[in-house]
């Protein structure tokens, strides 16, 4: 528990320098069609295609979640496509977190953090790895069944901060 205690630490104050040293909007690479912008997306990130994962569609935003192999051993990242003038973007203010550390054979029972979109708007992103193929998420409110990909167990929820 004292290491993913201290994992999780490690991560959000990596998530926070990140998005305060990436502000992106000026950097951002516009396109005609979200799957172009996508496409883009999976260039940035050096993924294929396969490893995305999911597109959540939540509060006027999307966002896509896919899986990333790290030093360390799986992650997960999560962007969103920001819209404007009828165009699209990826924009992705986030560090990757890692959910399945390969060194210690231990997966993240619940990693969450809160994220902004180019647009403004704040989240928080829920996401680990479960061998229940069932999982459920515990937020200061509820609790929630979140999505997960069955191949490799990651789960995910995404909902807007209040």
């Amino acid at each position: 528990m004292k290491v993913v205690l201290t994992f999780a630490i490690a991560m959000l104050a990596l998530t926070g320098c990140s998005a305060l040293a990436n502000d992106g909007a000026s950097e951002l690479k516009w396109f005609k069609t979200k799957e172009e912008t996508i496409d883009h997306g999976i260039k940035e990130e050096k993924m294929k295609k396969e490893d995305i994962i999911g597109e959540v569609s939540e509060n006027g935003e999307t966002f896509v979640i896919y899986k990333k192999q790290l030093e360390e051993g799986l992650g997960v990242g999560v962007s969103s496509i920001s819209e404007q003038d009828g165009k699209y973007a990826w924009y992705d203010p986030d560090q990757d977190v890692l959910v399945k550390n390969d060194k210690v054979k231990k997966y993240s029972s619940q990693i969450n953090w809160r994220t902004t979109t180019q647009s403004g708007k704040t989240f928080t992103i829920y996401t680990g790895v479960s061998e229940d193929q069932s999982p459920i998420v515990k937020t200061p409110t509820s609790e929630v069944s979140p999505t997960i990909d069955k191949k490799n167990g990651i789960y995910f929820y995404i909902e807007p901060t209040k």
